[in-house]
C-alpha cells in the first residue's frame, strides 16, 4: 500500500491534533484559540516546521481537559 506523498508530512503531534479535531468536531483555529496559542505556530508545530517545545504541552493539556469536561 502506498503512503500519501505530502509536501509537509504531519509529526506525531500533528496526527494527535488531527485525531482530536476529528473526534470533537473542533477546528484547528478553535483549538489554538482555546489553548491560547497562535494558530500559525500550532500549524507549524504539526508539520515540524518549528520546535513547539512550549506549545505542545499547552495544547495537549487543553485537549485532555476538554475531553474530560466532555465526558463528565
Amino acid at each position: 500500500m502506498r503512503t500519501a506523498n505530502r509536501t509537509k508530512p504531519k509529526t506525531d503531534f500533528g496526527i494527535e491534533v488531527s485525531i482530536f479535531c476529528a473526534q470533537t468536531g473542533m477546528t484547528k483555529r478553535e483549538l489554538a484559540a482555546g489553548a491560547g496559542v497562535k494558530y500559525s505556530t500550532l500549524v507549524e508545530a504539526t508539520t515540524g516546521r518549528c520546535a513547539g517545545h512550549q506549545l505542545i504541552p499547552i495544547a495537549r493539556d487543553f485537549m485532555q481537559n476538554y475531553l474530560k469536561r466532555a465526558e463528565g
